[in-house]
């Protein structure tokens, strides 16, 4: 079988780097995209792939948004909830790494799945609840365009750093 081509959409050439939120979502949906395809693995070396892509994507989005949306929403306005996002990512990274030290189709590698997707998800909810609209009060069109760039820049970047460190 082929290997699991993983989009990188924040970096998708067809798509004009447009609103910020627009990137995030379709950040947000290829992961749990990923994580779904991963649930249904039942191949130990295509699982750790896939485990591997989607670590990756979800490393990349969120440094990404960390850099760029969570330090632009902090230049404009003081947040509580961006720390409590820092947080969020973090643990999902360390779930993902967790998953990575054992067997696929075990009924832990199952609960961290899980776990990590119930993580994405409330971490998605806290964002389109609170950030989405903080962006949009604090920016206009432009202003999200340009958040949109950034984003797509610094997502190039990261991209580019990973397959580096792969090489």
């Amino acid at each position: 079988m082929g290997s699991m081509s993983f989009p990188s959409p924040a970096n998708d050439a067809s798509h004009e780097p447009g609103d910020i939120r627009d990137q995030l979502r379709r950040d947000h949906d290829a992961v749990l995209a990923g994580l779904e395809a991963l649930r249904g693995e039942r191949d130990e070396s295509r699982a750790l792939s896939r485990l591997a892509k989607v670590r990756q994507a979800w490393v990349i989005h969120a440094l990404a948004e960390e850099t760029v949306v969570y330090r632009g929403l902090e230049s404009v306005q003081s947040s509580e909830h961006a720390d409590e996002r820092f947080v969020e990512h973090e643990l999902v990274g360390e779930v993902f790494d967790k998953l990575a030290k054992i067997r696929c189709g075990t009924l832990e590698w199952k609960a961290r799945l899980n776990v990590v997707r119930e993580l994405i998800d409330r971490h998605i909810a806290a964002e389109q609840a609170d950030m989405f609209p903080r962006l949009e009060r604090h920016f206009d069109a432009a202003g999200l365009r340009e958040l949109g760039e950034r984003f797509r820049l610094a997502h190039k970047k990261l991209m580019l750093l990973e397959q580096a460190k792969a090489a």
